[in-house]
């Protein structure tokens, strides 16, 4: 394969800063119009990086489509059509909506605020743990990781002591730099546990996510298939564990850089977590290789025209440092009051999730500050190494003292 020229830059771009976006992003969305960048096997999909060009393709209903399995849809690894082909979120109209509708009802906004104090109590519990442990230690593995990790166990049903094999499974399903079949083996894990612990479930029925997709959509209703519900926990798990405990793990990086930021939360953390968990979104914009789309019908966007059948990727990090949407882009605020981000994506692939994951960030930084007030870095920031290569953006250790 020949190098990129320049003018065509290889994706995923890289950041020179681990606080901005890449600067090939930024002076793409200053030209005004999407971009080639070529990807992993040669192709040459449109990056789009304007936050309204982006609104522009996610939300369009019928010209742009998220079929991993169309020949024009310009995926991560020769793997994805395999691993996630068959999954809802990769599918378009009746092949996602009645899907995603059976699962709404777990992460509506009243069902994240009923959870909310579990999940107060199970950071509790994390935190004693980590103070036992004594410092220092590495908050990603032992705090930002381990919330998430212990609360979508929790939604789902899955057995508190296999946390640990759920989160080294379904972490390696992200590495985009992964061998395909070390994420297929990983993907198989995952399915068999899942498997296992759905058949147990019918045996031995809770109010877990899994009975409920096993004794209600499977055998009573009929709406899936077992191994339907199977993958749909699988997606649940994905989505749900490994975006959140990056966003933790960013929000407290940024909070010890900024300790004015902190001080704002911790003065009032009822008022302030929510618009912390927004801005940190925003700021730090963690899902960096997607939303990818392929184009459906020859439409223009943003002065270009994008023939039926070539690739997009939208690049949330510059949308959402867009100077003509956001004062100030580059500042974190956590009292800012625009909430127009697309953190979570948008349109109607959506992150599902989005209402749990706040959640959890709104109960994990107070309660974490508020235990650990002389909370502060381990080493210098230039030590810490953010990964660039994953679908979310992310540090891979954090070591604090206090």
């Amino acid at each position: 394969m020949e190098s990129p020229s320049p003018e065509v830059p290889a994706f995923p771009l890289q950041r020179g800063c681990p606080f901005a976006p890449p600067e090939t992003a930024s002076a793409f969305r200053e030209s005004g119009t999407p971009r080639r960048v070529t990807i992993w096997d040669g192709s040459e999909p449109w990056l789009i990086t304007r936050h309204d060009q982006i609104q522009q393709v996610l939300g369009a209903r019928g010209a742009f489509g998220a079929d991993v399995t169309d020949p024009g849809f310009p995926n991560t690894s020769s793997a994805q059509p395999t691993v996630e082909g068959e999954i809802f979120f990769r599918k378009d109209g009746d092949e996602h909506l009645p899907i995603r509708r059976i699962l709404n009802a777990d992460f509506t906004v009243k069902r994240a605020e009923a959870l909310r104090p579990r999940i107060a109590e199970l950071t509790e519990q994390l935190l004693d743990e980590l103070e036992a442990k004594g410092e220092p230690v590495d908050l990603i593995e032992d705090f930002a990781l381990a919330v998430p990790t212990v609360v979508i166990c929790e939604v789902l049903g899955v057995p508190y002591g296999e946390r640990h094999a759920v989160h080294e499974s379904s972490k390696k399903l992200v590495q985009l730099s992964l061998p395909m079949e070390e994420k297929l083996a990983a993907h198989q894990s995952l399915h068999e546990n899942l498997a296992r612990n759905m058949e147990h479930k019918r045996t031995s029925p809770d109010s877990g996510l899994l009975s409920l997709l096993v004794n209600t959509h499977v055998d009573e209703r009929g709406d899936l298939t077992f191994e339907q519900a199977v993958r749909l926990g699988t997606l649940v798990i994905g989505a749900g564990h490994e975006t959140t405990a990056n966003m933790i793990g960013l929000g407290i990086l940024a909070f010890l850089r900024e300790p004015g930021q902190r001080a704002v939360l911790m003065s009032d953390p009822a008022k302030y977590a929510s618009g912390a968990t927004e801005e940190m979104m925003r700021y730090w914009s963690m899902v960096q290789t997607e939303p990818r789309r392929v184009c459906l019908e020859d439409t223009e966007v943003g002065g270009v025209l994008i023939r039926a059948g070539e690739g997009i990727i939208c690049n949330l990090p510059a949308a959402n440092r867009d100077p003509e949407v956001f004062a100030e882009p580059e500042k974190l605020d956590i009292t800012r009051t625009d909430r127009r981000h697309m953190g979570f994506g948008f349109g109607v692939h959506q992150c599902l999730g989005q209402n749990l994951s706040r959640v959890e960030m709104q109960e994990a930084w107070p309660r974490l500050f508020r235990r650990l007030p002389g909370l502060r870095l381990a080493v210098d920031v230039s030590e810490l190494h953010f990964h660039d290569d994953a679908l979310t953006y992310g540090l891979e250790r954090l070591p604090v003292t206090w």
